[in-house]
């Protein structure tokens, strides 16, 4: 009985037609642009030297875009993604990839995001038992009115971005332009006249062999290659 079933199960096909594969491989592709500048700030930020400011700020305005576009697929493919029921087929592994196969057929929230809906909810201040229901409506209808405005600021966002090409490959480049060059002793500036030197030079035309204005003088003559200059009346 037992070899017949399996022969059964070796002989069902199984339909892929009602697979929305469109709105799958959409949310992947954003999905994974989104993991991989995660990944890149959290490198970032886990080195011994800090990555420059305005590296951080562009890659940290690159994931705000690719999550605004991550919610916009979502939401596009609102209608699709609720209707799809996902479950295993016969020949699944589950032994191998049961931790994948829990998430996929979890119903509940996982404990982080209970935890984030507990935080809204108190920082809120709604107590939902104790108001109507017109109450709660005009509040949703506020909350909705806020969210569509946000997305709008992060749709004119990413659409800067997209023109001005900064891209997350493009930061690297963006950070090797803008890196401080190092210079050495000799070609830093030197420091100002006195001005008991300026005063002197002023009434006699001339300056202190030992001052540091004569030194620094010197300094900047020897750098450029001019040659002393006295003027007299």
């Amino acid at each position: 009985m037992s070899g017949m079933n399996g022969a059964l199960v070796e002989d069902i096909k199984p339909d892929y037609s009602g697979v929305p594969g469109p709105a799958l491989d959409s949310v992947r592709m954003r999905l994974a642009q989104l993991t991989h500048s995660l990944r890149r700030i959290r490198d970032d930020l886990s080195r011994a030297d800090l990555t420059q400011w305005y590296s951080l700020q562009s890659q940290i305005n690159v994931t705000l875009s690719q999550l605004m576009s991550v919610t916009s697929t979502l939401q596009h493919f609102e209608d699709t993604l609720d209707s799809t029921i996902v479950y295993p087929l016969p020949k699944f592994p589950t032994t191998s990839h049961e931790s994948l196969l829990t998430t996929l057929l979890r119903k509940k929230n996982i404990p982080e995001v209970e935890e984030w809906i507990k935080d809204a909810i108190e920082a809120s201040g709604v107590d939902t038992n104790m108001m109507r229901d017109d109450e709660i409506e005009k509040i949703l209808e506020k909350n909705n009115e806020d969210s569509k405005w946000a997305l709008e600021v992060f749709a004119k966002e990413f659409e800067k971005r997209e023109s001005n090409g900064d891209t997350a490959d493009d930061l690297d480049v963006l950070g090797n332009a803008l890196k401080p060059v190092k210079t050495s002793v000799r070609q830093r500036a030197q420091s100002p006249f006195q001005v008991e030197d300026v005063l002197k030079y002023m009434s006699r035309g001339e300056v202190d062999r030992g001052s540091s204005s004569q030194e620094g003088l010197s300094t900047n003559n020897e750098q450029s290659g001019d040659k002393d200059i006295i003027m007299a009346d």
